[in-house]
């Protein structure tokens, strides 16, 4: 095994060091781009509970976490004095449960709960968030197919299909109804197995709230990509780093799966923000390397506006994961581990 994947990384390298090799329509940028750069302080809040948060989302005065291993999903807190108002959604499979909460998406009033294991949305009512007490969904959509990541639209909904991994999206109307398949997956210029392509092209997905541009930003290779409403590719930028998803699928026994291989993959994109005039999302570039502990923590944000352009930088000296973003009073939130599972703010 040892032989193979040492071969596998000569021909990854061999092939990325041609110099013509490039995503197909794609521009390159660099750090020395980035015109505007920061680096900021981080302020610890500690919140005197055990809790395991693993996503953080601010809609309006209010800081939202998605928990792990937690008896309710969703803890919701006062931004103003981050006093906890309640814990939200029991973890089952009863009557207003959810199995799962792959997402949170905030619309005006209303907060969108994405369900994978039940391969099913919730809608609720933002003011239902207010006081603590049972939530109820004001509407549930089923998706007939399994879905990773998944963005409600005005008039449609857009996913990351399970079943359909060869197209970028999968379009579904507002009952769940599969509709069409749209975009294609990055070239690379590599023979991929399915779950090779499948996890090598993992991304995130966050909505313009105003004319519903889709922006795209992919975990294992620094890429971005931003389409228009209906799934056309306006813009594909490659960097700061110029690396590209570096996986390779094994067998064991029954089981398949694909491995990161040290000192060559790498992460990059994280937790995208949206707002109408830029993108906020956490970059990471680091090598994968089993010897760094909690190495999932970045302190690096890059900004970039809808065409595509990295506009500002931020690095912070604590280093977090997930991003909130209160641009009203200009700070960020995230999630530390020293101390363990602590808020830390940024004012930027």
């Amino acid at each position: 095994m040892n032989k193979y994947y040492a071969q596998f990384s000569i021909l990854i390298l061999l092939l990325y060091s041609c110099n013509n090799y490039k995503y197909m329509d794609s521009r390159l940028f660099s750090h020395t781009d980035i015109q505007e750069k920061k680096h900021l302080t981080g302020e610890i809040i500690n919140i005197d509970e055990i809790f395991i948060p693993n996503k953080l989302f601010l809609a309006d005065s209010l800081l939202f976490t998605v928990n792990r291993r937690q008896a309710y999903f969703i803890s919701v807190f006062q931004l103003q004095d981050m006093r906890k108002i309640g814990d939200f959604i029991h973890s089952g499979g009863g009557p207003n449960e959810v199995l799962s909460v792959t997402n949170l998406q905030f619309q005006d009033s209303l907060v969108w709960l994405f369900d994978q294991n039940r391969q099913q949305i919730n809608k609720y009512q933002l003011n239902q968030f207010l006081k603590e007490n049972e939530v109820v969904p004001c509407e549930i959509i089923k998706i007939k197919e399994p879905f990773k990541n998944v963005l409600m639209m005005k008039n449609k909904l857009i996913t990351n299909s399970l079943r359909h991994i060869q197209s970028r999206f999968s379009f579904y109307d507002l009952q769940g109804n599969f509709m069409e398949n749209k975009g294609e997956l990055p070239d690379v210029g590599l023979q991929m197995t399915d779950l090779e392509l499948y996890e090598s092209f993992s991304c995130d997905m966050a909505l313009n709230p105003d004319n519903e541009s889709i922006f795209v930003s992919y975990r294992n290779t620094d890429l971005i990509e931003i389409y228009d409403s209906i799934g056309n590719l306006e813009t594909r930028i490659h960097g700061p780093d110029h690396f590209y998803p570096i996986r390779k699928e094994e067998s064991l026994g029954k089981t398949r799966r694909v491995s990161f291989i040290e000192g060559k993959t790498r992460d990059a994109y994280f937790y995208p923000v949206a707002f109408e005039d830029e993108i906020w999302t956490i970059y990471d570039g680091k090598y994968f390397d089993r010897k760094i502990e909690n190495a999932f923590l970045c302190n690096s944000i890059i900004v970039f506006d809808w065409e595509g352009n990295p506009i500002r930088q931020y690095t912070t000296d604590v280093k977090f994961y997930s991003l909130a973003i209160d641009r009203k009073n200009r700070a960020f939130y995230g999630i530390t581990l020293n101390p363990e599972h602590a808020f830390v703010k940024f004012n930027y």
